[in-house]
């Protein structure tokens, strides 16, 4: 097996291990690597007196400070543990926020696999390959002193060892590095593949394609477990040979002893310090695993994450300083701008209370143009006045919760989130009455005292267990409620009942904001329209 070195690529920075909330961990993990080495050297010198003579005290005091060591080691992984989760838990919401943020997310195998996989591989790192490193380096230190003190060729030989095994793992690393980064690429596209197919079941299975698609995602299977077999050689030989080398230290240390001509209680001594140092340097060769899979894991997440604080910053920076109470206090003027980039397709668009707008392009043009208006991602340019501005306010200046009471949206591309139907009625408006929110349903069509659970009933898997045009009404129902200064709808109304098809446009015919959609939408009436320039 060949041992390959990674292509250089730009550093990439994860947000910092030592942060408020995490120091303090730390410092018990270092803290933890001393008292077990202080341990290790008291048991070694007690070990030692005990090969010359028998004693009940010495060996009373040995077994309490082996179970000492056993405490600080116990602690030491709980430590770990702790800070791992701690650590992974701020990495997770930045993934999910940039997830959701993104204009073009990434697919739902993607993100489920950032999600579990990739950051299993930074906890793993944290918990089973850096502590190992700050516990165990001080725990090395201090029974190295404990071997010098007893004779200077004796920490000779666990500086050979500790040489020997650096030049090893230091050569196996670049091709593990690159066979884990392989690994995840297949993983990642067999989780993409995974959910596409199970999404589009119905359609497979229409088409008697079942036992085709399940081969594809065999193959793609296939390479997973290749990738995986490739990764675990050289995972192999790190731990094999983080192993075998301290057992050559073991068989320096009693050569070494032996022509040092030590009495038997420095050997016994000796020998219990090296099985110590033993147990440490064997863990290197996983640490070393970790770290490879670590650096494979953070060269794609890490990017991510940027991406997700550059978004971030350009909330906190904003460039009006309007507040979203004002700005719901009277019927307001309406002006979208689209990022400088785009300009040239789409002027800017000035809208006056009570306008109906429809918007002249592909479908595929409105779609993108829609999703950004309702989601403020026109941020995410970095051209300073673009977005949707109200009263001369930008909606995207301000926090998500003001921003969700100026702008409604009900559009082919959304389905209602985990949880209760009262929930979702609310979800722009939290504080609204539950009444009027439960009311302005039955209008557009979803009676809730028919459902089995009321307002109680649990949403899930993309608005189960409520129908099509049920899902529909509550999308439409949620925009609606406490009629905010603009509205974005898409051929989704089409979907409402008749009858309170023909309910809600009448209400869309006299509303008193701002009204923009795309779409063959019967019966309403615009009055002007936002067309794409040629």
């Amino acid at each position: 097996m060949k041992s390959a070195s990674a292509p250089p690529v730009p550093a990439q920075r994860l947000p910092k291990l030592a942060a408020p909330g995490r120091r303090m961990l730390l410092a018990g993990l270092l803290a933890l690597g001393v008292a077990a080495g202080l341990l290790s050297i008291a048991i070694g010198w007690l070990i030692g007196q005990l090969s010359a003579s028998i004693s009940t005290g010495i060996l009373g005091a040995t077994l309490g400070l082996v179970g000492g060591f056993f405490l600080a080691k116990y602690a030491e992984r709980v430590l770990a543990e702790k800070l791992g989760q701690h650590y992974v838990a701020q990495l997770r919401r930045g993934l999910i926020a940039h997830a959701l943020r993104s204009a073009r997310g990434p697919s739902m195998g993607i993100t489920i696999a950032r999600s579990t996989n990739d950051l299993s591989s930074i906890r793993n790192w944290i918990v089973q390959g850096m502590v190992p490193l700050v516990a165990g380096l001080p725990l090395l230190v201090v029974s190295g002193v404990g071997l010098w003190l007893l004779h200077p060729l004796l920490v000779l030989s666990l500086a050979v060892t500790l040489v020997l095994e650096g030049i090893l793992l230091a050569a196996l690393a670049g091709g593990t590095f690159l066979s884990a980064r392989t690994l995840r690429r297949h993983r990642g596209n067999m989780a993409a593949r995974i959910a596409d197919t199970v999404a589009a079941r119905t359609a497979i299975t229409a088409g008697g394609g079942v036992q085709r698609e399940v081969q594809r995602v065999q193959d793609s299977a296939q390479k997973v477990i290749d990738a995986s077999v490739h990764r675990a050689r050289y995972a192999a030989a790190l731990r094999g040979g983080a192993l075998a080398i301290p057992l050559l230290g073991t068989a320096l240390v009693v050569g070494s002893a032996s022509m040092a001509q030590l009495p038997g209680a420095a050997v016994a001594t000796a020998l219990t310090l090296m099985g110590i140092c033993a147990g440490t340097l064997g863990e290197w060769g996983r640490v070393v695993e970790y770290r490879q899979n670590y650096k494979a894991g953070r060269r794609i997440i890490a990017p991510l994450l940027a991406e997700q604080e550059r978004w971030q910053a350009a909330e906190e920076t904003p460039a009006s300083t309007r507040d979203a109470k004002e700005l719901m206090l009277q019927p307001s003027s309406v002006r979208i701008q689209v990022p400088a980039d785009c300009a040239d397709q789409w002027p800017a668009l000035r809208a006056q209370p009570g306008e109906r707008i429809a918007l002249q392009a592909s479908p595929s043009q409105c779609a993108a143009l829609l999703s950004s208006i309702a989601t403020g991602n026109f941020m995410q340019s970095g051209d300073a006045q673009a977005g949707v501005w109200i009263a001369e306010g930008r909606s995207e200046d301000l926090p998500a919760t003001g921003r969700r009471k100026l702008v409604g949206a009900a559009l082919e591309s959304m389905v209602p989130e985990r949880g209760s139907i009262g929930r979702a009625l609310r979800y722009r408006h939290p504080g609204a009455s539950l009444r009027k929110a439960i009311a302005l349903a039955g209008t557009c069509g979803l009676e809730i005292a028919e459902l089995p659970d009321g307002e109680e009933t649990r949403l899930r898997r993309g608005g189960e267990p409520l129908s099509s045009s049920q899902q529909a009404s509550l999308l439409v129902a949620r925009a609606l409620l406490r009629e905010p200064p603009l509205l974005v709808l898409d051929s989704l109304l089409t979907r409402l009942p008749d009858q309170a098809y023909a309910n809600v446009v009448k209400l869309l015919n006299e509303y008193p904001g701002v009204l923009l959609f795309s779409g063959g939408l019967p019966g309403l009436k615009e009055t002007s329209s936002w067309r794409v320039q040629a």
